[in-house]
This record gives C-alpha cells, sequence and structure tokens, in this order.
C-alpha cells in the first residue's frame, strides 16, 4: 500500500481544509495517509510520496511552510513531490473579479518557495487552488484593496477540483509503484 504524507502551513484554517479534503480521497482509494501541520516537523523517511501546501502571502508560501521545503530538500532520500497553494484565487474558482482572475492566471508566477522545491525535487505538479475569505480576515487597507479588486468574501474552495487533483496523484503514484 502506497504511503503519502500531507503537511499543510495554513493561516486561517482554509489551507488545512484542502489537506485533509486531500487526505481524505486519498484514504477513500486505498492509500496509507498521514496528515499533518508543518509546525510538527516530520519525517519524510518511509513515505512514497509528499504532498506540500501552503496558503499564499505576499507572493510565497508561509514562513513555517519554507522551513518545510528545507527539510525536505535536505534530506537523504527525497520522495516525489505534489504541491499545492491557496491564495484568493484557483485554476478554477476565485473570491476576485472573473476578468481581473483570468489575468492573474495567465502572468501570475509560481511562489519562489515552489521554484526551489521545482529546482531541488521531483516536484510532479504544482496546484492552485482557493481558499476562504471572510469578513474581518485582514486589516482596512487589505479589504479595500480586496474589495478594488471585486473580492467577494466566502468559500471559493472547488472541492470537486481538489477531489480530481488527489485521485491523479494516487493514480500516478501507483502506476509508479507497479513499475
Amino acid at each position: 500500500m502506497p504511503r503519502i504524507l500531507i503537511e499543510y502551513a495554513s493561516a486561517k484554517g482554509s489551507t488545512e481544509g484542502i489537506a485533509r479534503k486531500i487526505g481524505e480521497c486519498c484514504e477513500q482509494m486505498g492509500v496509507d495517509t498521514k496528515i499533518v501541520s508543518v509546525e510538527q516537523d516530520s519525517d519524510f523517511d518511509g513515505f512514497d510520496a509528499a504532498i506540500l501546501g501552503s496558503a499564499v502571502h505576499d507572493r510565497d508560501w508561509l514562513p513555517s511552510a519554507r522551513t518545510a521545503v528545507d527539510r525536505l530538500l535536505a534530506g537523504k532520500q527525497v520522495p516525489p513531490v505534489w504541491a499545492f497553494s491557496v491564495s484568493t484565487w484557483g485554476e478554477t474558482s476565485t473570491l476576485l473579479a472573473h476578468r481581473l482572475t483570468r489575468r492573474i492566471r495567465a502572468t501570475a508566477r509560481e511562489p519562489n518557495t515552489v521554484a526551489r522545491l521545482r529546482s531541488g525535487s521531483d516536484l510532479r505538479d504544482h496546484r492552485q487552488f482557493a481558499g476562504v475569505v471572510r469578513r474581518g480576515d485582514w486589516p482596512l487597507f487589505g479589504r479595500c484593496v480586496f474589495a478594488l479588486m471585486g473580492g467577494k468574501y466566502g468559500d471559493a474552495r472547488d472541492w470537486s477540483d481538489i477531489e480530481h487533483w488527489a485521485e491523479g496523484i494516487v493514480a500516478n503514484l501507483r502506476n509508479e509503484l507497479e513499475d
């Protein structure tokens, strides 16, 4: 049975919810899954794959997620890695105005930490998911900018997209382990 470690860095709980949904999907497909916060300083040894995810603030992953990536890359044996980022917009959903989101999707660079993962590990895929923004999550200036960007408070997580991505990871991993 494949073993997957899922580590997440969550600021307000949105990323944790996505990590748990990914883990639930993997478990339903018969994968032994361990889901932990990056704060727990887990060991990547003994896992067939790692899935790392973080909220994105200031166009990069949270500091605790960057530390987890450092730990992963310093390991003796780095397993295949899948990564996900959570912000106001995702591949299939958004909290921002749709026109602005199309422009962002076309021009956005991946977070620096994901680029480090890409160059230092066997990063199989990186997926961008929209998260949750509640009134009061941000200071006044952030709320003003959010409003100017056509932002709508709420939960924009696309659960079917998240499930589909997790299913693809399991299928990919199973194919590799069978070879």
